[in-house]
């Protein structure tokens, strides 16, 4: 249902306007504002001339044109075969159709460091796949093009997920009646499907390029960090500033408050295209409900050979960027045999850092189910000033490194940070000894940063698609408050 164009809170009859946003602003303050803010403040220690000079120096712009150059060239491949997976999984039916879905969500559940590793290996001159460029004098790790492989494997669910609620949503009947008229499918698909699709794969595009171009983990072993051969990314270079002897917490902030702007500005056209995309297709999902026609009753009156090719390409890719990387983990884990590897895990520092992966991922999903919840609920049922903004700053987490909010953190929570003070005088109040930095709660923290998105964003479609007239409907019929 269209919602309504009245702004402000009054414009819902839904109650809560105020408590969530509140809470939505407060989380959004502790979590994420206030420890940007601090690479901010870091920055704003060096004169404007030192500050150009720390961003502007050879080795860092080569690193920016390296992430961004290589992110930009991922993002378009993850855009061409993104929209081919999700036709495929929306459109056809197969057998283990969701196990192939459930595989695409893989990158965000491997950590990026292991995904980093095992593509290093796997590409390296006597790798699995490497062995195979290796005599044609192509070389893909410790390159460009392993940077490139790399992003391409962590961007693709960003994508995929942009592009399948629309293609599910879209009214089968349009290209129905375009194909009685007379159109041929890809006039079909160029004048109705892809206008609806191109705001989505803008969105995926934009949310692959943000985390791409500051993305740490799964580049730093597959690009060599060769300065000669151009391989070092932005992130790496900021961590070169923290361990170079003593911290330079002022020149890696400088360059981390530029990877900043850069993530914010693209996040901020990302929901202004999210926005623009709301109002032009909000009707499709009821109107698609009252055709009577399923995507497989289009689709199957495709060509078979089309659909053949699509699922071989859009398969063949994951086949090739998520299941082999997820087969190498597994054999190499495996390889020495199960007594190997149960005794490799069962060591004292394992079992630990497992406890503390383990109450680190609890604490994050209740902390994030609940607060991702509120902040859905506000951003869906109420209008209101600077939401697009709120918007962004809830995706944040998205797009910059790990190295970036770490040294958030720490420059917020460390021994020199400024919040320092506030959790003495706490810890001194309550007879307490709680550290944010190098400790679980710490751990927890970061946890909960780098997840909370990720529950807003699988939120919005469903609150979407409760529309106001509802709402308004429930009212009239004497439901009140809570209750609606």
């Amino acid at each position: 249902m269209r919602r309504s164009k009245a702004g402000g809170a009054a414009r819902s009859v839904i109650p809560g306007f105020g408590l969530t946003v509140g809470v939505t602003i407060a989380m959004l303050s502790v979590l994420i504002i206030i420890p940007l803010l601090s690479i901010l403040g870091y920055s704003f220690t060096l004169s404007p001339a030192e500050f150009f000079e720390v961003i502007s120096t050879p080795s860092t712009l080569r690193a920016f044109g390296t992430s961004i150059g290589c992110a930009a060239i991922a993002a378009l491949i993850n855009a061409v075969f993104g929209v081919v997976i999700a036709w495929v999984l929306t459109r056809y039916e197969f057998p283990g159709r969701r196990l192939v879905d459930g595989l695409v969500e893989l990158p965000f559940a491997m950590p990026t460091a292991v995904a980093g590793i095992t593509l290093s290996k796997m590409y390296a001159e006597n790798g699995e796949i490497g062995s195979l460029f290796a005599p044609l004098g192509i070389q893909i790790s410790y390159t460009h093009i392993g940077i490139v492989i790399a992003l391409v494997f962590i961007g693709i669910p960003f994508v995929v997920r942009s592009v399948q609620p629309v293609l599910q949503d879209l009214d089968p009947a349009f290209e129905e009646a375009a194909h009685m008229l007379g159109a041929s499918r890809a006039l079909a698909f160029r004048r109705i499907i892809l206008p609806e699709l191109t705001p989505a794969i803008l969105t995926g595009f934009g949310l692959a390029l943000a985390r791409g171009i500051g993305e740490f983990g799964s580049v730093i072993y597959i690009s060599g960090n060769s300065a000669k051969d151009g391989t070092q990314v932005v992130s790496y270079v900021i961590m070169q500033k923290l361990n170079a002897g003593s911290a330079n917490y002022a020149d890696a902030a400088a360059i981390a408050l530029v990877l900043l702007v850069i993530s914010f500005s693209l996040l901020f056209i990302i929901n202004a295209i999210q926005l623009h995309a709301s109002k032009r297709v909000s009707g499709l999902a009821d109107s698609s409900a009252a055709s009577g026609l399923a995507h497989g009753d289009v689709a199957g009156q495709g060509s078979k050979a089309l659909k053949v090719a699509l699922m071989v390409l859009g398969l063949g890719f994951m086949l090739v960027m998520l299941v082999v990387p997820l087969c190498s983990v597994l054999v190499k884990s495996l390889g020495q045999g199960l007594d190997f590897y149960l005794a490799s895990v069962s060591t004292s520092f394992v079992l630990s850092a497992l406890r503390v992966t383990l109450i680190a991922t609890i604490c994050a999903v209740v902390v994030n189910t609940l607060f991702g919840l509120v902040a859905a609920w506000a951003l869906t049922k109420f209008t209101f000033r600077g939401q697009r903004v709120l918007t962004t700053l809830i995706d944040i987490p998205f797009s910059i490194s790990p190295v970036i909010a770490g040294l958030a953190f720490v420059m917020t929570f460390g021994r020199t940070g400024w919040a320092r003070p506030i959790v003495d005088s706490v810890n001194a109040a309550l007879g307490t000894d709680i550290s944010f930095v190098f400790s679980v709660p710490g751990v927890v923290l970061a946890t909960i940063f780098v997840t909370f998105p990720f529950v807003v964003r699988e939120l919005l479609p469903v609150m979407h698609s409760q529309g106001s007239d509802e709402e308004a409907a429930a009212a009239l019929m004497g439901a009140k408050g809570l209750r609606i």
